[in-house]
């Protein structure tokens, strides 16, 4: 997993560059066994010539100069629980607080303040607030843009050695379109979201490539999908806060740009993109002198209510936010992102939003038609996770006079880096529409191509290729791919295609039994690997495993100790052929004493002996916080516990759904069942008892204790 710098910085610029134990089968995982696994590969590092130290660097047309820009007279603040502006009292008064719009959730607010009074002021009032959680400028974000207007060749997609713009390149330094598109060239239902400027819907290259909302009738003035947005056909101008998704006044051509680069269509004329089949969502909230991090968050939002599952993200630079940053996080999304284009180590100095410590963003770097990285790139052994084509990119612009003839041009920078990657993503997503953000961000890292002059200057140490993504296994070594349902029927090869790995979020004290059943003539065997495995290539991490002789009829029972993403590993010792893995998770039917490894409690309760209590012990607490979680598989759960004079309200969760019971009793009865829930759908349901902290009505406060005796599933 890639590590990341972390800060608290508080500035922002905008970069566009226009530019319990287990249980296993056989013997011990600790002991000796007969463990099958390949060598693993190494992909051979292309040398690439050093850069000529005399070579013109490029220039930027649009920097932003001034640092830690904001606007004035608005905060964005995360309020606690479900206070508002209105709950500051007097507060609110003296800085004249309101609130102006809500974000990226219901407790995250654009507010506005007195202008003539100091930021500082105000962040420092609120901050100390108990009310509120943090509260942050509203910060002004730029296109940071490296451009050089002259036309050519579209190296980035095929690099045959050609000049471009009186520079001749290095055969084979491209994405490796061709490649790619043997296999696909973008499917229609893969929708990329580009926030950014805006985009020119009417340009030849991309006007069929236009997402159009299925939820809304063109101009009928109504909010027809009831999402907030009027009329939102083609997306949404988030900068102006209309449907207008181009203004030629605001220039927008960046976004144009970018767009080509991803999704240009394929015909006879103009440039085409990288996947030009799927479709662009026009997401803008950059004008000509900028934009706002409240604006790119509603952006994001947007985004994510559509189901957007990857967005372009040319723009950053400046400080860090954390609004913009949960919005990221929560996106549910891959967001692929300019590293900067200041030539810094973003190691050193992080550049927003490629700096956050996530781990749905891919963070690029420039590289020229040569191989080398870009003089105005940023870079990082930590921090940016890969380069691609990003100088002399010929690709889309708003027409200057009307005419579409001429309508193309050459940028330079890092956000011309990033779309290469987003239509790589793309791709990825259009022919395994199942791979989730994190299996593709895995596929378009690990099946790069190492280049010298990349060495220790980014994660990888390499370019982006999009035709060795879209042959990559993703299932072949951790983190694999999610294993979803209840069995997975598929195929292995002791010779080619070895280890299929699936990853499954265990909760603490659930319980996994897998059953393998293979093709006969096959010896394919079982291992479950938890967190602090980084490769099945090596018996470190293994915590439960079946490998039978001369046989794929294999099965373990493992209870997780931890919650954690575990790793599940099918590896083909001998033969090839199909296999079935079947997973079942959670307890069974019967009765769980609290003592029962299944029950994972967090952090650890007491126990309380005691003869009329079933198994003769229950398990006690009166912490802040406590909870006890349980997985099981059946259709009905009841709890039992004892009922006495210091216990208080305990909140019962069953997926999702809670009830909030009394343990309560003036005198002491033991055995009770406090809580039961039936009807519920064959297979898994997560369980949990949560302390409340609160008291019966009538009771004195101090009795808030809770308590668990046995959990019985049918």
């Amino acid at each position: 997993m890639k590590k990341r710098t972390s800060a608290l910085l508080v500035s922002i610029g905008l970069l566009l560059a226009s530019s319990i134990p287990a249980f296993a089968a056989n013997n011990d995982p600790s002991g000796t066994k007969n463990f099958k696994k390949a060598s693993q590969k190494v992909n051979s590092v292309i040398q690439i010539p050093a850069k000529n130290q005399n070579s013109k660097k490029a220039t930027a047309t649009f920097k932003n100069n001034a640092n830690k820009q904001y606007k004035k007279g608005e905060v964005i603040v995360k309020y606690k629980n479900a206070y508002s502006t209105e709950n500051l009292g007097a507060l609110a008064s003296k800085y004249n607080l309101k609130t102006k719009k809500s974000l990226n959730n219901s407790t995250t607010k654009l507010v506005t303040y007195n202008a003539n009074l100091p930021i500082s002021d105000v962040l420092n009032a609120l901050n100390a607030s108990a009310q509120v959680e943090y509260a942050e400028p509203n910060y002004l974000i730029k296109p940071d843009a490296v451009s050089d207007p002259l036309y050519g060749q579209l190296w980035g997609m095929k690099n045959t050695g050609q000049s471009i713009l009186g520079s001749y390149g290095k055969a084979g330094i491209d994405i490796g379109a061709e490649g790619a598109w043997a296999l696909t060239k973008g499917s229609t239902s893969v929708v990329i979201g580009v926030i950014d400027t805006g985009i020119d819907i009417n340009h030849p290259d991309l006007k069929a490539r236009i997402w159009k909302n299925p939820g809304e009738i063109a101009g009928d003035g109504i909010d027809n999908d009831k999402n907030g947005y009027i009329d939102d056909v083609n997306g949404w101008d988030f900068f102006n806060q209309d449907n207008t998704v181009f203004d030629a006044a605001d220039g927008d051509d960046h976004g144009t740009h970018v767009s080509g680069t991803i999704a240009g269509t394929a015909d006879t004329v103009g440039v085409t993109g990288l996947a030009p089949n799927v479709k662009i969502m026009p997401l803008k909230f950059i004008g000509p002198d900028g934009g706002y991090t409240s604006d790119a968050i509603l952006a994001i939002n947007y985004a994510k209510a559509k189901g957007v599952k990857i967005t372009n993200n040319s723009w950053g630079g400046g400080g860090f936010s954390q609004a913009l940053s949960d919005a990221i996080r929560d996106s549910n999304s891959l967001f692929i992102a300019a590293a900067g284009n200041d030539g810094e180590n973003n190691d050193v100095t992080p550049h927003y939003p490629a700096n956050y410590d996530l781990p749905n963003i891919i963070s690029v770097a420039a590289i020229d038609n040569t191989g080398n990285l870009a003089d105005f790139s940023d870079y990082g052994a930590t921090s940016v996770d890969i380069a691609a084509p990003g100088v002399s990119i010929l690709s889309s612009v708003p027409p200057l006079y009307g005419d579409y003839a001429d309508a193309y041009d050459y940028y330079n920078g890092t956000s011309m880096a990033t779309p290469h990657v987003t239509g790589e993503a793309a791709l990825l997503l259009s022919k395994y529409p199942t791979y989730t953000p994190a299996v593709i961000k895995q596929s378009i890292l690990k099946a790069s191509t190492p280049l010298s002059s990349l060495q220790g200057l980014v994660l990888t140490g390499s370019m982006a290729r999009a035709d060795k993504a879209l042959a990559y296994q993703p299932d072949s070594d951790i983190p694999g791919i999610p294993f979803t349902g209840t069995s997975v029927t598929t195929t292995a090869n002791a010779t080619n295609d070895k280890d299929d790995v699936y990853s499954m979020d265990l909760l603490k004290g659930e319980r996994v039994t897998v059953t393998l059943s293979g093709a006969t003539g096959t010896d394919f065997d079982i291992y479950l690997y938890n967190n602090t495995a980084t490769t099945v290539n090596s018996s470190a991490g293994i915590v439960a495993y079946s490998e039978k002789a001369a046989t794929s009829s294999e099965t373990f029972t493992y209870i997780a100790p931890t919650d954690g993403t575990y790793y599940l590993d099918v590896s083909a010792f001998s033969g090839s052929g199909s296999y079935t893995a079947t997973v079942k998770r959670g307890a069974t039917a019967a009765t769980y004493e609290n003592t029962a490894k299944e029950i994972g409690y967090v952090p650890a309760w007491s126990t309380s002996s005691n003869t009329s209590a079933s198994g003769g012990s229950y398990a006690v607490t009166n912490t802040a916080g406590a909870k006890a979680q349980f997985v099981f598989n059946g259709t009905s759960v009841s709890l039992t516990g004892t009922k006495y004079a210091t216990q208080g309200m305990v909140k019962v969760t069953v997926d999702g759904v809670s009830t909030t019971t009394s343990l309560y009793s003036a005198s002491t009865l033991y055995k009770q069942t406090y809580y039961t829930k039936t009807g519920l759908a064959a297979g898994r349901h997560v369980l949990t008892i949560e302390w409340t902290g609160k008291a019966a009505t009538g009771v004195k406060k101090s009795a808030t204790g809770m308590n668990l005796d046995t959990i019985i599933v049918k």
